[in-house]
């Protein structure tokens, strides 16, 4: 007999009372259900509304969320993302320091070259996510019998905190249950910001610090900048020296900019990128665009040729993917951003 489907708020409801009340001796959990997310708003379940995860994607997505975080934040320097010991930020930092210098500046990048530096860190790192949040993502504290686990998301029982490659490489994926995928994706806007605000209340606490929340946001979930300059000459090249949204000329300091926002969507390929002038930069900031803008990028000539030029990769695919989904679980009437103080409602 077929698994009853989750109803989309009840999936939401019960993710955020497992990552509430479980105890976090770092952001892991958090990351891991964040790349969960990310993977349901891109990918399309199976016929029986489940969907089957390689342990190697959540691995990568981890990565690709604190590549960026591993950087010096202020006068604080670099932040702690646990309580005590050896972090996965702290092997991310290490690999990233090597790839930078041999040009791979985004985690995408040495991802699309399968550099063997980066290969060993997502080898490593997928040791940990088995072991930690994997195995302990849908533990219920302080149940009546001791703690007990709520396999809601995906039977869990093989894994355990002392797993070896061996038991990884034979588990391979997870299977996300029948309706958790599309509760997971129809409430991925939501869920975003819950895990957004959980994140940085973590990471004020492992620091110990009075750190600014504001520009706390901005480091932990906007994209690097610095990592994207190599994009600045071939974009603005392809669009004829034309902001990608209102078409007026570049100034000499244009910005490249994510159409679905990285805070959204991280996605750090030359499909989802495109030069933008200062003002429409600013004003669109991480609000979700028209899906006109997004079409339109996609669409444009020689892409292929600038992402080898700059040594981003393209991900056309993965952009149109996440863009489907994303679309498909907004509500009607949801704004839109179409230009400078302009919005159109989602359609039905």
């Amino acid at each position: 007999m077929a698994q009853p489907l989750f109803d989309p708020v009840d999936v939401a409801a019960r993710v955020v009372q497992l990552l509430e009340t479980g105890r976090r001796e770092s952001t892991y959990k958090l990351a891991t259900m964040m790349a969960l997310v990310d993977i349901c708003v891109e990918n399309t379940p199976a016929p029986d509304g489940s969907l089957a995860v390689p342990i190697s994607e959540i691995t990568h997505r981890i990565v690709a969320y604190y590549w960026p975080q591993t950087r010096a934040f202020s006068r604080h320097g670099h932040l702690a993302q646990n309580k005590r010991g050896r972090s996965v930020p702290d092997q991310v930092a290490e690999a990233r320091t090597s790839l930078v210098m041999e040009g791979l500046r985004t985690a995408e990048a040495a991802r699309g070259t399968e550099h063997r530096r980066y290969l060993r860190l997502i080898g490593s790192v997928r040791l940990t996510v088995a072991q930690q949040p994997l195995t302990h993502l849908q533990t219920v504290p302080h149940a009546p019998n001791g703690e007990l686990r709520d396999d809601f998301l995906f039977d869990a029982s093989d894994f355990h905190k002392k797993m070896t490659m061996d038991e990884v490489d034979r588990i391979g994926i997870i299977t996300l249950r029948p309706g958790v995928p599309e509760g997971l994706r129809r409430t991925s806007v939501l869920l975003r910001a819950f895990i957004r605000n959980a994140w940085i209340r973590d990471v004020i606490a492992f620091n110990r610090a009075e750190l600014d929340a504001e520009k706390l946001v901005k480091f932990l979930f906007e994209a690097d900048q610095s990592a994207l300059r190599s994009l600045v000459d071939p974009l603005r090249d392809l669009q004829n020296n034309l902001c990608f949204y209102c078409g007026r000329r570049l100034g000499a300091d244009p910005r490249v900019d994510h159409v679905l926002a990285w805070s959204t969507i991280p996605i750090d390929g030359v499909a989802n990128l495109v030069a933008a002038d200062s003002r429409c930069n600013l004003d669109k900031s991480a609000r979700i665009p028209v899906r006109a803008h997004v079409d339109r990028a996609l669409e444009r000539p020689d892409l292929a040729e600038v992402a080898k030029t700059a040594r981003i990769p393209l991900l056309l695919r993965r952009t149109s993917s996440a863009a489907d989904g994303l679309y498909a679980a907004l509500p009607v009437g949801f704004r839109l951003w179409r230009g400078v103080r302009e919005y159109d409602p989602h359609p039905a």
